[in-house]
């Protein structure tokens, strides 16, 4: 069927949506399809499974319809493009998605238990005394 952009942008109708995306287009009326807020989240999904770097699962990523496991398996990917950037942004991104992808691209680095170490001979009465007066 022929669709046009306003019924792809305003439409309720999730059959529609998934009708419009299931062409695999990347175009202007399959984005507004991807960002109507009644896309369903299994078309949201197929559209992510391509893997591609396009603007059509930059939008994906960002509907708030899009399943936190489809925005983990964007991160695991571990590229640093705008499908990342936008699943990472996506208040249904797991944390520890968003810390593993972190690491993979390098962004933060993995802990450094040697850091942390209390060096105890060196403390004196006075450090205590100091911790007590900021308490």
């Amino acid at each position: 069927m022929n669709y046009t952009l306003e019924i792809a942008q305003t439409t309720k109708d999730p059959k529609i949506l998934t009708e419009i995306l299931k062409e695999g287009n990347d175009n202007l009326l399959s984005w507004y399809a991807v960002e109507n807020p009644n896309c369903p989240p299994e078309a949201l999904v197929e559209v992510l499974k391509r893997g591609e770097d396009d603007d059509l699962s930059r939008y994906a990523v960002e509907n708030p319809n899009c399943p936190p496991e489809a925005l983990v398996e964007v991160l695991k990917r571990g590229n640093y493009d705008w499908v990342s950037i936008g699943a990472y942004n996506n208040p249904n991104c797991p944390t520890e998605a968003i810390i593993k992808w972190m690491q993979k691209i390098g962004k933060i680095g993995k802990e450094d238990p040697t850091k942390h170490i209390i060096e105890y001979e060196n403390i004196k009465e006075d450090d205590f005394q100091d911790l007590k007066d900021l308490l």
